[in-house]
Order: C-alpha cells, then structure tokens, then sequence
C-alpha cells in the first residue's frame, strides 16, 4: 500500500494545484485502493507523459506498486527516478534504504539512509532503519550511534533496544545484550523481550556447544 505521509503529501498537493477529475495521476492512486495494481503501472507511465509536475510522485507511487508486485529492482528504479527530479525527497530515499537492504545492498543502503536523515534528522523510523543497515553490513560501531541516537528522539521506544541487544549479541557482549532486554520488559514489550531472550538462549547454546566440541576435539 502507498504510505500515509506519501496520501498525505498527495492531499496537500491536490488542494494547493488544479488537477483534473480525469487524471491519470489521481485513476493510478484510485487503481491502487482497488488493489488493480497492473492497471495503476498503466495510469501512472501515462501520467509521467502528461504532468511533469507531478513527476516525483508519481515516481514514488509507481514504486509503490512495483513493490506490492514484488517487481523490486523495477521499484529501486522508480524511487531512483523520484530522487533525481525531487533530490529532497526522504520518502523515496527511506524507500530505496529499505529496498537495498531487503536486496543485500548494504552499502546502498547505508547511504540512502543517510541521505534520508540529511532531510529529516529527528525521524527516528529513519535512525532505526540506518542502525539496521549498519547492522547489517557489520559495522557495530555506527549501528551502536545510530540506534542511541534513535532513543535520544524516542527513549521508550522498545523496538530501538531491541535492534541494540542484536548489535551486542553479534558482538558476544551477553551482558549489554541483556540489559536492553531487561529495558524491553520495563517498558512493557514483553513479546519484544521474550524474543530477545530466545536469541540470547540460542547463542548461549551454540557457545557451549562450541566449547564442548573443542573439549573433545
């Protein structure tokens, strides 16, 4: 489905412009309520066409689609599209983030993330979703920065905590990692913190077992 801000952002537009009842614009968005996701690829191409003003939209909604279509390199290439005629536009760049990261782009990841933050600095979706992609890339350090300065726009957010247990757990710091599922439970996220826990278990498990086969190696 199209994100609440990008309707949002659409509703605001379509007040402040004159925009025909006929658009194509406003039939892709209407096609994709109707979950006729085949027929809005249509109506937005054909709008890239007519309204050049709408184009960083109609952009990121044909990205949309492609993504609900599992079409993911051809979303990439809409988001991409978006950024370049709108260079300040988050959504898609949070978009591009999230898709480099499902695709294993680490890297890409990482610096649309970052390029995201640049235009909105206190979303803390935004800090999360960089401290997972440094996560992901193996560099613990910046996924440890990113993911604090998350809870310095959100302190109770449980999700934040949880990302950081990982980052410890991946560091063999069993302590840190507890702690924060001990913060998940205060907070009163308990099947947060019980999922913590259970990745905590499963480490211990391996480590004895690492150790085990070392013994009778």
């Amino acid at each position: 489905m199209l994100g609440k801000k990008f309707l949002e952002k659409f509703k605001i537009r379509q007040s402040n412009e004159s925009i025909g009842d006929d658009s194509h614009y406003q039939l892709g968005l209407e096609l994709v309520r109707q979950s006729r996701h085949q027929e809005a690829v249509v109506e937005f191409k054909k709008a890239l066409q007519t309204d050049n003003d709408l184009a960083p939209e109609t952009y990121f909604a044909l990205g949309s689609v492609y993504e609900n279509l599992d079409r993911i390199q051809d979303a990439i290439e809409a988001y991409s599209d978006a950024v370049k005629v709108d260079p300040n536009f988050a959504e898609a760049y949070a978009k591009l983030g999230l898709l480099y990261d499902r695709s294993a782009q680490f890297l890409k990841a990482v610096r649309m993330h970052l390029m995201a933050i640049r235009l909105r600095p206190k979303d803390v979706e935004l800090r999360k979703n960089l401290g997972l992609a440094y996560f992901n890339v193996g560099s613990y350090p910046e996924a440890i920065k990113a993911y604090n300065q998350a809870l310095q726009i959100s302190p109770e957010d449980a999700t934040i905590h949880h990302g950081l247990g990982l980052v410890y757990l991946d560091l063999g710091d069993e302590q840190s990692a507890l702690e924060q599922q001990q913060l998940i439970k205060k907070l009163g996220e308990c099947k947060l913190a019980s999922q913590l826990m259970d990745e905590i278990d499963r480490q211990f498990l391996r480590g004895a077992k690492n150790l085990q086969k070392h013994r009778f190696a």
